[in-house]
């Protein structure tokens, strides 16, 4: 796995595919979609005189993104689904030991509201876009088609999370082979449809909302775990 040269300090942790392919949403001409995390120096992070960003690409493919270990932190206890999944996925490219603790204790980064909120906030973008799109274009299908995919896949994340407790990747059936229908044969007409599955995930996520576990972050123990990373070695946590 080749780093941008401006970042040839960073020492990769790990690389998980994400995408349609972990969603089980591909075709044969998918794209390969990636997500990493990366650790930089001690000395990289403390120093005054770098300008260090908590995003960067890795050179060679097209959707490749890697977070810097304390900001992917960060962003897991916000409840970004998005982020999140670089923990659940279960095609793993290439790993560490201090990714592996991680995925271990990957429930101690999750606020169980957040999350929800995260995701209907979400699931609301994507439609505001299915909206607008629909309504000044006439060549709406593939653009329509993943906004509406997008706002399922992660609203059906969230209920799966709520009812079960597990954070689950790849859409289960026959959802999947509705979700395969919209995004490869969009008509228009599967609108209204679309609509009361939106209306129905909603009303399945609010329910369920009520009567799940609530996971709180466990702040302490990533702090210890961030020291142990950036001190180069990982004490037995637990």
């Amino acid at each position: 796995m080749k780093l941008d040269a401006r970042y040839a300090d960073a020492i990769p942790l790990t690389k998980v595919v994400v995408g349609s392919r972990l969603h089980g949403l591909e075709s044969d001409d998918s794209d390969w979609d990636y997500r990493g995390v990366h650790l930089h120096s001690l000395k990289a992070i403390i120093s005054p005189f770098r300008n260090l960003k908590s995003t960067t690409w890795f050179e060679g493919d097209t959707d490749n993104t890697s977070y810097e270990l304390t900001e992917f932190c960060r962003l897991a206890t916000q409840g970004n689904a998005t982020i999140l999944e670089v923990l659940f996925s279960d095609i793993i490219e290439e790993t560490t030991p201090i990714a592996d603790l991680m995925r271990k204790h990957a429930l101690r980064f999750i606020d169980t509201d957040r999350f929800v909120m995260a995701s209907q906030g979400y699931a609301r973008h994507q439609l505001s876009k299915l909206r607008e799109f629909e309504a000044v274009s006439e060549n709406s299908g593939d653009r329509s088609a993943k906004f509406a995919v997008a706002y399922v896949r992660v609203m059906w994340q969230c209920l799966e999370f709520l009812k079960t407790g597990d954070f689950r990747c790849r859409i289960a059936e026959p959802l999947r082979s509705q979700l395969l229908d919209v995004k490869y044969h969009w008509d228009k007409r599967m609108v209204p449809s679309l609509l009361q599955l939106f209306d129905e995930l909603q009303a399945d996520v609010t329910r369920e909302w009520e009567s799940a576990t609530k996971h709180k972050p466990d702040l302490p123990w990533i702090e210890e775990f961030l020291l142990s990373a950036y001190a180069g070695w990982i004490p037995p946590i637990s």
